[in-house]
């Protein structure tokens, strides 16, 4: 560390997510119990096993997507969206 002090990091950066048609959430993810989730995964393409992991944030997540919507064959693919960039979570990406 250069200095014996931390300074958060902001970023100025568009918010298309929030506006996105497909970033939406069920009534039931906001239902007492429930809590926000740092990490979502999904799975594409075919096949037995994972061949490839993908860790991405904010709307490259829903490009991702529609890459792996148009086409299904390809190879099967987990992608990692982190919604909980500071503290990154690392443990559950684990």
């Amino acid at each position: 560390m250069l200095r014996n002090y931390r300074k958060p990091l902001v970023l100025a950066a568009p918010k298309i997510g929030l506006k996105h048609p497909k970033a939406v959430s069920s009534i039931k993810e906001f239902a007492p119990g429930t809590s926000f989730q740092p990490i979502y995964s999904n799975v594409f393409g075919e096949g037995k096993s994972v061949n490839k992991v993908v860790i991405c944030s904010g709307k490259i997540f829903f490009d991702i997507a529609e890459r792996f919507k148009s086409n299904p064959s390809a190879q099967k693919t987990l992608v990692l969206r982190v919604e909980e960039l500071a503290p990154f979570p690392a443990k559950l990406i684990e």
